[in-house]
């Protein structure tokens, strides 16, 4: 697989990887099941699942029937991934003012912010 820092998923493609952790080794149908609410076909599925395995994200097992398909990326590592690949586009690599941010905007609630701060302190 490539190196994880350089996969970048779409929108689209992070909906299909929550339902690959979410299930573990789902058939084609249980995917379409889990992301229906989406509103995608069989066939869209299909060509997004495709994709993903060319990116190294995704594995089929075709030697099985029906078909398995594995993540090849914990969430753990995407999510790092995208989170370095967000500071470094969006904030500049500047981690405080990216933490600013999201204080400043008010989406924590006050949980999540005297989490933040135990956070922190833990880690300083």
């Amino acid at each position: 697989m490539q190196d994880e820092r350089k996969l970048s998923l779409t929108d689209v493609e992070w909906r299909i990887m929550r339902a690959l952790w979410t299930l573990g080794e789902p058939t084609l149908g249980d995917i379409v099941r889990e992301v229906a609410d989406a509103g995608w076909s069989r066939h869209a599925v299909i060509s997004f699942l495709k994709r993903l395995e060319q990116k190294g994200a995704v594995h089929i097992d075709t030697a099985r029937r029906p078909s398995r398909y594995m993540a090849r990326l914990s969430q753990q590592d995407a999510q790092r991934s995208e989170t370095a690949a967000v500071l470094r586009r969006v904030f500049g690599g500047n981690l405080m003012l990216m933490v600013t941010n999201a204080v400043d905007s008010g989406e924590l609630s006050d949980q999540e912010t005297q989490a933040l701060i135990d956070l922190l302190k833990k880690g300083g």
